[in-house]
């Protein structure tokens, strides 16, 4: 008997090593659809995000609070020496106060609002704002010497979309209710953020001061605030049952279910990083950097699963080719390679489809027809192909199992690399097994050979 070294050479053609490596040939060729495929789902990402700036500019933006603040104006004699003389000028300052406890309270009412096929989750929260001032740091506004102006005195809140106001909001300070005004006031007209402000009109410094609001105000994704007390409490409460919390503090006490979360926080003075009393209006940019809240998580997001399972798109198409490789060397069946090309049209197929009914029926329902539709139409042309039901229903099974095996990487997003590792690692296994006894020097015999 001969070995497979001593046997007649063959045509390239008539070897399963030839035809191995023109088979992965082929796979990296349906690299060139797949990619295009990527481009439509990057396109569509970016008209879905164009839909979602549509409707935020319309209802209003993701929200941060800052507030309520106390800008107060000062005046403060300064001294310019030139030459052998002295000059003494009067400088006009503002100081900001931050309250020694600040206390936000939440009340979110979510809904989705739709432009054409997109969706997005926005939300309209009755916020109750408290911030109590002490004395001892009031002490502090204005440098020695200086002339504070009590009477120009306002209280400022800082949104980041003034529009998603819902009504005239007033504020609550020693019995009476100020209505707010448009911007941060004429005490602080270099200030770089959208706010509300309430005169005050004090008539000397007070020795405390409590001052509160309530705000309807819509917005939409995220609802985040600015801890400005020394003591800062926040509550938020909702229906929504997929909250994401970020920021520069987490909850201390949460509970999340699927009828919606109720979560606090409470952050010291310590651990926000900055002071009580600022020069200027800079005070919301430097408080807005340690802002913390939640997130109105889609805990689906169809583009990012379909552009997640394009980087498994080779691999698998590659799979396919393998299984209908194998089961044609073991039966003695042949393929042409322009058979190949139309079973890894198919599978490619199958992300566009994916993509495509995902965006009108969801991606689980999506994946589910797409996967039926494809594992169907191979296995009903391997039917054709090898003429055989039996080589089909293996088939069927393998491909089923491989789109099984794609969703739950899909799934598992932590864990997908050790997935696929061990995937990969039994599918080599399996056909190292099948092909052990395989003689890849001879395929077909030799014309007059029997």
């Amino acid at each position: 008997m001969n070995t497979p070294s001593q046997e007649p050479a063959r045509p390239y053609g008539r070897t399963p090593g030839f035809k191995f490596f023109m088979i992965m040939g082929l796979a990296i060729l349906m690299c060139l659809p797949l990619f295009m495929i990527s481009l439509a789902v990057a396109e569509r990402q970016v008209r879905a995000g164009e839909a979602t700036a549509d409707i935020e500019s319309s209802w209003g933006r993701a929200q941060n609070i800052a507030g309520i603040l106390l800008f107060v104006p000062y005046e403060a004699s300064a001294s310019e020496t030139f030459g052998a003389g002295t000059i003494s000028t009067l400088r006009r300052n503002t100081g900001v106060l931050l309250p020694a406890r600040a206390q936000y309270s939440a009340a979110v009412r979510t809904e989705t609002r739709s432009r054409g096929i997109y969706d997005v989750t926005v939300y309209t929260t009755d916020l109750t704002i408290v911030a109590d001032f002490d004395q001892s740091d009031i002490a502090e506004l204005a440098p020695a010497g200086a002339t504070v102006l009590w009477n120009e005195a306002v209280a400022v809140v800082g949104l980041t979309d003034v529009r998603g106001l819902q009504q005239n909001p007033t504020l609550s300070v020693g019995g009476m209710n100020v209505p707010f005004l448009p911007g941060p006031g004429p005490s602080a007209p270099d200030a770089k953020f959208a706010s509300i402000h309430a005169p005050l009109s004090l008539v000397s410094a007070p020795d405390g001061l409590a001052l509160q609001t309530t705000l309807t105000l819509r917005g939409s994704s995220e609802l985040a605030f600015a801890p400005v007390g020394k003591d800062t409490v926040a509550r938020v409460q909702s229906a929504w049952p997929h909250p994401s919390f970020f920021g520069a503090f987490l909850p201390d006490q949460r509970q999340v279910g699927p009828t919606g979360f109720d979560v606090s926080w409470n952050v010291p003075y310590l651990a926000r990083g900055f002071g009580q009393v600022f020069a200027g209006a800079t005070a919301l940019t430097t408080i807005s950097e340690t802002q913390f809240g939640v997130r109105f998580y889609r805990p689906i997001d169809f583009y990012q699963l379909v552009a997640r399972s394009l980087k498994y798109a080779v691999l698998f198409v590659g799979l396919a080719f393998l299984s209908f490789f194998v089961v044609e060397l073991l039966t003695g069946a042949r393929l042409h390679a322009a058979q190949y090309a139309l079973i890894g049209a198919a599978q490619v197929l199958f992300y566009l489809l994916l993509l495509s009914i995902a965006e009108h029926l969801g991606f689980e329902t999506a994946y589910a027809i797409g996967a039926t539709a494809t594992v169907g139409l191979t296995t009903a042309y391997a039917v054709s192909a090898f003429g055989s039901r039996r080589h089909a229903g293996i088939l069927l099974a393998v491909l089923s199992v491989q789109y099984a095996a794609l969703y739950s990487l899909l799934q598992v997003e932590d864990y997908a690399l050790l997935l696929g590792s061990v995937l990969l690692f039994a599918v080599l296994a399996v056909v190292m097994y099948l092909t052990r006894n395989l003689n890849w020097y001879r395929l077909a015999p030799l014309p007059g050979e029997a």
